[in-house]
C-alpha cells in the first residue's frame, strides 16, 4: 500500500468517525475521489447523489469509480447550479465536490436540504480561512480532515515546485482604441485609476471603474508580449498558458481552446501528452477536473486575488509521475508592477511556500 493510499483510507475513517459530517481538505491532486470511493465500500449508501461544478468533473467521477470498479447505477449526479431541482429529495449522503465554489445562492439551497439529509460530505482541494468560515457558518460543516499542498510534497504525493514572477510595465508607447479615444494602455490605466481613487474618497460606487481597470489588465499587450517572450524561450516545454480574456489566448502564436474556439481535439490531444501538440493557451477552461499527462511548466498569464483559483491553476502541473520521480514544476506568472495587481498576486499565492518564489 503506497502512502498515498494510506492516507486516503484514513481520512475516509475520520469522515466517518466524525459522524459523517464534514469537509476533506486536502491538496489538489490528492485523490479525493478515491477517498470518496472508500468511503462508499465502507458504508454501502444506496441512495447517493454528487454535485460538482461542471462537466469535467463529472467525467473524473465516472473515470474513477470505473477504475475501481464500484457501479454508479445508485448514484444521481448534478451539477451545482441544478442542486435546486433535489431540493425536496432525500439521499443517504450527499457529496459537494469542489464545495468552495458554491454562490451564496446554491449554499441557500443546501441548507434547505439539510432538512431531510443529514449526511453530508463536502470536498476541496483549496479553501481560504474566509471559505471555512463561511460554510461552518452557514452550513454547519466543519473541515475534519486537513492535508496540504507542503504535506503532499513532503510525503511524495505531489511534485514539488518554484514559482518565477516576471514584473512588467504596463505598455507606454502603443495606441489603443478606448471609446473611441486612442491612448496607450498605461494612460488608460493611469486615467481609471485616478477616477477610482475620486469616486472612492467621494464615498461613491467604484465597481464599474475598477471593472474597467481590471480589464486592461486582462488584455495587456505587455503582458501578451512578455507570455510570448517566455514561450519562445522554452519552445521545446510542455508548456500550458491560463489566461484571462480569449483574445489574448488567440494571440499567442500556439494553439488555443476556451468557449468560442469550437472543437477541442487540440486541447484533448495537449491533455493526453500527444506527440506534435505541446503547447496551448486556455481561457475560463482547463483548471479543474483535468489531469495533463507529463506537464511540469504553467504559464499564468492573468490572475485574480482568488487563491482557490491560482492553486488550482498551479496544480495542474503538480503532480506526481512515477517514471519521473524527481520532477519539479516551473510556474512562471506576469504580473505588471502596479500596486494593485500586485496586491491580488499577494492574496492569491496565500496557499504557497514564499521562500519557493522569486520575482523578476
Amino acid at each position: 500500500m503506497t502512502i498515498r493510499d494510506q492516507r486516503q483510507q484514513e481520512f475516509a475513517d475520520v469522515w466517518i468517525n466524525k459522524g459523517e459530517w464534514g469537509i476533506i481538505y486536502a491538496c489538489p491532486r490528492f485523490g479525493k475521489i478515491y477517498v470518496t470511493i472508500n468511503i462508499l465500500e465502507k458504508k454501502f449508501y444506496k441512495n447517493v447523489l454528487i454535485a460538482y461544478p461542471d462537466l469535467k468533473i463529472k467525467a473524473s467521477w465516472e473515470a474513477d469509480l470505473a477504475k475501481r470498479g464500484y457501479a454508479d447505477s445508485l448514484i444521481t449526479y448534478t451539477t451545482h447550479l441544478s442542486l435546486k431541482k433535489h431540493i425536496d429529495e432525500q439521499y443517504d449522503l450527499i457529496i459537494l465536490d469542489e464545495i468552495h465554489l458554491l454562490s451564496a445562492a446554491q449554499i441557500e439551497v443546501v441548507k434547505l436540504m439539510k432538512v431531510k439529509n443529514r449526511v453530508i460530505l463536502g470536498l476541496t482541494g483549496t479553501m481560504t480561512s474566509d471559505t471555512k468560515k463561511w460554510l461552518l457558518t452557514n452550513l454547519h460543516l466543519p473541515v475534519v480532515v486537513t492535508y496540504t499542498i507542503d504535506q503532499g510534497i513532503s510525503e511524495g504525493i505531489i511534485a514539488d515546485y518554484d514559482i518565477t514572477v516576471i514584473k512588467v510595465l504596463l505598455d507606454t508607447t502603443t495606441l489603443q482604441v478606448y471609446k473611441k479615444q486612442r491612448k496607450t494602455e498605461k494612460k488608460q490605466f493611469d486615467m481609471l485609476s485616478y477616477v477610482v481613487n475620486k469616486q472612492q474618497a467621494e464615498g461613491r460606487d467604484t465597481m464599474f471603474m475598477r471593472l474597467a481597470r481590471m480589464r486592461i489588465i486582462q488584455n495587456s499587450l505587455a503582458k501578451r508580449n512578455a507570455t510570448r517572450k517566455l514561450i519562445r524561450e522554452n519552445m521545446d516545454k510542455r508548456i500550458l498558458v491560463f489566461c484571462g480574456v480569449t483574445a489574448v489566448a488567440d494571440d499567442l502564436l500556439i494553439p488555443s481552446h476556451h468557449s468560442k474556439s469550437g472543437g477541442k481535439e487540440l486541447f484533448d490531444a495537449f491533455v493526453k501528452g500527444q506527440h506534435g501538440v505541446n503547447h496551448i493557451a486556455v481561457c475560463k477552461i482547463g483548471n479543474t477536473g483535468v489531469t495533463y499527462a507529463a506537464l511540469n511548466y504553467v504559464i499564468i498569464n492573468y490572475f485574480s486575488s482568488s487563491g482557490e483559483d491560482m492553486a488550482q491553476k498551479i496544480n495542474r502541473c503538480m503532480s506526481f509521475e512515477y517514471d519521473n520521480p524527481d520532477k519539479k514544476s516551473h510556474i512562471y506568472i506576469i504580473s505588471t508592477n502596479e500596486p494593485i495587481e500586485l496586491s491580488w498576486l499577494t492574496k492569491a499565492l496565500e496557499f504557497f511556500d514564499k521562500t519557493k518564489i522569486k520575482y523578476l
